[in-house]
């Protein structure tokens, strides 16, 4: 693949470079399944596999990990149906294991046989955690 190069050097540094995207690729990709999950977890009132996304060490403007978990409870138990979709993700690494995401989302909800919806854009921060990525901010 890379035998066009002469100078060896030049050949090492394309293929750090090109594991380097790969590498960055998949990460992005393990983050995408995050969030998608998050939406997931929203949808079907799962507060379980909402609170497994969950950083241990959570912390967004003084709350953690179990204010959130208390404030999602509330969420579903106000409405009957609820409905979560993101998209126009943009993802970017603050370093080895720090992320960010800014995406949009729509949320429908439906109470008192009535749908209502809003739509919004947030930014997510990510830690990663030996179970892999975790929301670690922003909710």
């Amino acid at each position: 693949m890379l035998s066009h190069l002469k100078n060896p050097a030049t050949s090492i540094i394309s293929l750090l470079i090109i594991l380097l995207f790969s590498s960055c690729s998949s990460e992005k990709q393990e983050i995408h399944q995050v969030l998608d999950a998050r939406d997931v977890a929203f949808t079907a009132h799962d507060v379980a596999a909402y609170h497994a996304l969950l950083h241990p060490n959570y912390n967004h403007l003084k709350q953690n990990s179990s204010d959130v978990i208390e404030r999602v409870k509330q969420l579903f138990s106000q409405f009957d149906t609820m409905e979560m979709h993101s998209t126009d993700r943009t993802i970017y690494f603050v370093d080895d294991t720090h992320a960010q995401c800014e995406q949009s989302y729509r949320l429908r909800v439906k109470a008192d046989k009535r749908w209502r919806e809003i739509d919004r854009r947030e930014r997510i921060e990510l830690t990663k955690s030996p179970d892999g990525w975790k929301i670690s901010g922003g909710l």
